[in-house]
C-alpha cells in the first residue's frame, strides 16, 4: 500500500530551501584520512596481538568499536586484520570464550566493560555474531551496577580508564543493544538506573561544568543520549554547548592542555551522537584538526595509549559517512508539533553527487527529490498518537546510500519503554518519562494478579512526574500481611495530570520470581519484524498474541530494532500477530513451550 493510501496519512507541501539555512560542505580528505587512520589502527592491533597473544582489555576492544563504526559508514576493513581482532577478543588467554571470560591482569570488571562496549557497537553496526558473547557480558555487568545505578570499573589509569562515569557509559551502551537485540524488556531496569545516575551528575555539571573533566562529560553526554535522552533537554542541551565552547582556537580538544586526537576524536564522537552533523563549524573544525594531526602512518600517537588515541581518532573521523546529511527543523526524540518546517540538505564525501534525497515516515517513502536538497511543510495532524519514525536517505551517483533515523513522539506520550527485572529486593519496574519539567502529573503503578482467571488489584503505588527514569519495586507485603506470590502479574502504568486525568496507560506483564523459575514454569515467544523491500526491521508495530480461539493474550509493540518479546507465557500452541499501518497485516503460527529457548516467529510485512 502506498502512504498516500494508508489510514494515518501525512500531508507535505513543496518547500524552497529557506535562506537563512547555510550549508557549508565538509573540507574535501576526510575519509581518505579516516580510511588511513583505520588501517593504522586494525594493523597496529594486529600487531599487538600477534607478539602477546593475548586480551589486552582496550587494545581489542577499542579497535574492534573502531573497525565496526567503519564498517557501518562504508570504509574498507580487510577481512584478515577484523578476523584477527576478533580471534584476539574472543580467542586468545583471557578472551571472551575462554574459561572467566574477558579477564586481564586482574583487572575484570574494567576488562568486561570494555569488551562488553565493543561488542554493543559490533552487534548494531555489522552483524550477530558476537550476540551471545554480547548477552553473557550483558549479565555479567550487572554485577557491577550500585543501587544509586552508576557502574565501578577495578581499574583507572587516564586517559585510557577514567572512573564510573565511563564504565557506567559502557554498561549503558552494552545494555541498551542487549534490548534492541532480543526485545527483552529485562534490559531496561538496569539502563533505566544507570540513566539515573548519569543525570544527576548531568544537571549537577551543566550548572556548574567548569573544572569537570572532559571525558566525563563527553561519557554522560554519550550515557544519556545512549539511554534515549533528547539532545534539547535543557541540562543535556547546556552540556553540548559547553562541549563546543571546550574546543581551542586550533579546532581541537585537549583534556588538561593543547588539543590531542583522543580529546578531539571523542568530543567529535558525542557531539554527532547529539545530532551535530560535518555542516557544523565545531564538527567540521574538529575534523580539521584530526587530519592536520595525523601522522604519516595514519595515527596520532603510540605506546600503551596511543591505541586508545587511535581509537577515538578514528571514531571522529570515520563518523563521516560516504553522504553527510543535514536536517533542520527535527530534532530527535522530541513531540513533533502540527506543522513542520523541514529541510535537508546532503553532501558528498566520496567525490560522487547526491542524487536523491528521501523522507520516509513509518517506513512509508513521504518525499523525495532530485538533487542534494530537499524541502517541504510536514503536516503531523493525522500522525497517531505513539512513536513515528523519520528516515532520511540519500543516495549518490555510484549508487552508495547514507541513512539518518530520527525518532519523534505525538500526542499524549510521556511513559516510553516499559521494563521488568526480578531482583532481591522485588521486581523493578521501569519506564522512562519524556513529560516536560513544565507539565505537572503523577506516574502511577497498578499491578494486578494474571495468573488463570485472577485479575485483582494486588499493589498500587504513584510518584510524582519527574522527567528521565521512573522506578518502581514490587515487593514486599500484599494486603494479608504475606510476601506477594511468586507468579505472572501485569503491570499498568498510568500518566496521571495535574487535573487527575489519565493521559496516558501502558501495561506489561511481568513475572515475580527468579530468572531460573521464569525459564522452567513459563514459556517466550519472540521474533523480528522485517519489512519485504529491503530486510531492514520494522519499528512501532502492534504485534499481539493470539491463543487458539483468537483471544488476545498479550500485546507489545516492536522495538527500533524491529524485534519484538512475550514473556510469562502458558505453554502452547498460538498466533503472531502483526499490525503496522499502512502495511498488510500478517499472521505467524507458533508453538512455546515452558523450560525450551524462546520460540522464535519472525514476520515479514508487506
Amino acid at each position: 500500500m502506498s502512504f498516500s493510501r494508508a489510514v494515518r496519512r501525512v500531508a507535505f507541501a513543496s518547500l524552497a530551501l529557506p535562506a537563512a539555512l547555510s550549508f557549508a560542505a565538509p573540507t574535501g580528505g576526510f575519509r581518505d584520512s579516516a580510511q588511513r587512520a583505520l588501517d593504522f589502527l586494525g594493523q597496529d592491533t594486529a600487531r599487538w596481538q600477534k607478539s602477546n597473544d593475548c586480551y589486552g582489555c582496550h587494545v581489542q576492544a577499542v579497535t574492534l568499536e573502531g573497525l565496526s563504526v567503519g564498517l557501518h559508514n562504508q570504509y574498507t576493513v580487510p577481512k584478515p586484520i577484523l578476523d584477527e581482532v576478533l580471534r584476539g577478543i574472543m580467542q586468545t588467554p583471557g578472551g571472551s570464550r575462554t574459561p572467566g571470560g574477558l579477564t586481564h591482569s586482574g583487572y575484570p570488571r574494567t576488562a568486561k566493560t570494555f569488551g562488553a562496549s565493543a561488542f554493543a557497537r559490533y552487534d548494531a553496526l555489522v552483524n550477530g555474531k558476537l550476540t551471545d558473547d554480547l548477552l553473557k557480558l550483558s549479565k555479567d555487568l550487572l554485577a557491577f551496577q550500585e543501587t544509586s545505578g552508576q557502574v565501578t570499573g577495578d581499574h583507572q589509569s587516564y586517559p585510557v580508564t577514567t572512573g564510573p562515569m565511563q564504565a557506567t557509559f559502557q554498561a549503558a551502551q552494552t545494555w541498551r543493544q542487549a534490548y534492541a537485540r532480543t526485545a527483552d524488556d529485562m534490559w531496561l531496569a538496569p539502563l533505566r538506573q544507570a540513566e539515573k545516575y548519569m543525570n544527576a551528575q548531568a544537571r549537577t555539571w551543566s550548572e556548574k561544568p567548569e573544572g569537570v573533566y572532559l571525558q566525563d562529560l563527553n561519557y554522560v553526554t554519550m550515557g544519556l543520549l545512549v539511554a534515549g535522552a533528547s539532545p534539547s533537554e535543557p541540562h543535556l542541551a547546556r552540556l553540548i554547548k559547553h562541549l563546543e565552547s571546550r574546543q581551542q582556537k586550533d579546532g581541537g580538544w585537549g583534556f588538561n592542555g593543547p588539543a590531542d586526537a583522543f580529546a578531539t576524536g571523542q568530543t567529535i564522537s558525542a557531539l554527532k551522537l547529539a545530532g551535530r552533523t560535518e555542516a557544523d563549524a565545531s564538527v567540521r573544525r574538529g575534523l580539521g584538526w584530526l587530519v592536520e594531526h595525523q601522522q604519516k602512518d595514519g595515527g596520532w600517537g603510540h605506546g600503551g595509549s596511543g591505541r586508545a588515541e587511535a581509537m577515538w581518532g578514528v571514531m571522529g573521523l570515520v563518523s563521516v559517512d560516504v553522504v553527510s546529511i543535514a536536517v533542520k527543523g527535527l530534532v530527535d526524540g522530541e513531540h513533533v508539533t502540527p506543522v513542520m518546517e523541514l529541510a535537508v540538505k546532503a553532501t558528498d564525501n566520496s567525490g560522487a553527487e547526491v542524487k536523491t534525497v528521501e523522507v520516509l515516515v513509518d517506513d512509508h517513502s513521504t518525499k523525495k527529490s532530485q538533487g542534494s536538497e530537499l524541502g517541504f511543510t510536514w503536516s503531523t495532524k493525522e500522525l497517531s498518537t505513539g512513536k513515528h519514525t523519520v528516515d532520511v536517505v540519500a543516495v549518490n551517483d555510484k549508487g552508495r546510500q547514507s541513512r539518518r533515523r530520527f525518532e519523534v513522539y505525538a500526542g499524549d506520550l510521556f511513559l516510553l519503554e516499559l521494563g521488568a527485572r526480578f531482583t532481591n529486593e522485588g521486581t523493578q519496574v521501569t519506564a522512562r518519562n519524556i513529560a516536560p519539567e513544565s507539565v505537572k502529573g503523577q506516574v502511577k503503578l497498578d499491578v494486578r494478579a494474571a495468573e488463570g482467571a485472577k485479575t485483582e488489584l494486588v499493589y498500587s503505588s504513584s510518584q510524582p512526574s519527574t522527567h528521565g527514569a521512573v522506578a518502581f519495586v514490587f515487593g514486599g507485603e500484599g494486603k494479608d500481611g504475606k510476601p506477594f506470590a511468586a507468579g505472572r502479574y501485569e503491570a499498568k502504568l498510568s500518566f496521571v495530570g495535574a487535573d487527575g486525568a489519565t493521559k496516558q496507560t501502558e501495561t506489561l506483564v511481568f513475572v515475580h520470581d527468579s530468572p531460573e523459575a521464569q525459564r522452567a514454569r513459563y514459556a517466550e515467544v519472540e521474533g523480528k519484524l522485517d519489512l519485504s523491500r529491503d530486510g531492514s526491521g520494522a519499528a512501532n508495530a502492534q504485534v499481539d498474541l493470539l491463543d487458539d480461539e483468537g483471544r488476545v493474550v498479550q500485546s507489545v509493540s516492536s522495538n527500533a530494532a524491529g524485534n519484538y518479546r512475550f514473556k510469562g507465557v502458558d505453554s502452547g500452541k498460538y498466533k503472531v500477530r502483526v499490525r503496522k499501518q499502512g502495511f498488510m497485516a500478517a499472521e505467524q503460527a507458533v508453538e512455546a513451550k515452558a523450560g525450551a529457548p524462546a520460540a522464535a516467529a519472525p514476520v515479514s510485512l508487506h
